[in-house]
């Protein structure tokens, strides 16, 4: 507990908490990552579930580059929010939901991928990738419920 206020009471912390445009213009850039990272991991699965079957699954290596662009702001811009207010958010069921989704979510991923590529039964990587979607919805849905708890 004492390294959670220890952050809140922290520069950034209070920089958060504080400052007129400290707050908007981080959680501005966590809203653009998310946006990205979401129109990778969607467009993706919806491939593998059928949608667009044109573009090869493959292709699609080329825009993780973006999506792991859009992830690195989401992280960075994600631990600044989290020093806002860390002694409530790391007890909240929301948040803990949260994490979970996004960890699961990005282990889906990487199984889907793999999946792609090593040419695996089509029905486990359409499990796997839907799974995967409702696992980063899961994940952008229990972030929003974090401001409502």
């Amino acid at each position: 507990m004492g390294f959670l206020v220890w952050l809140e009471e922290g520069q950034l912390g209070v920089f958060i908490r504080e400052s007129l445009w400290g707050y908007p213009i981080v959680l501005s850039s966590h809203a653009v990552g998310m946006a990205t990272v979401m129109g990778v991991v969607v467009a993706l699965n919806f491939r593998v579930l059928g949608y667009a079957k044109g573009v090869s699954a493959l292709a699609f290596d080329k825009l993780f580059i973006i999506g792991w662009i859009g992830f690195i702001v989401n992280l960075i811009s994600g631990l600044i929010l989290f020093c806002n207010t860390p002694t409530t958010y790391f007890f909240q069921g929301a948040f803990q939901l949260k994490i979970a989704f996004i960890v699961l979510g990005g282990i889906l991923m990487k199984v889907v991928m793999n999946s792609i590529r090593g040419e695996s039964s089509e029905n486990m990587t359409k499990v796997f990738s839907a799974a995967c979607i409702l696992c980063w919805f899961g994940g952008v849905i229990t972030g929003r419920l974090m401001a409502y708890m």
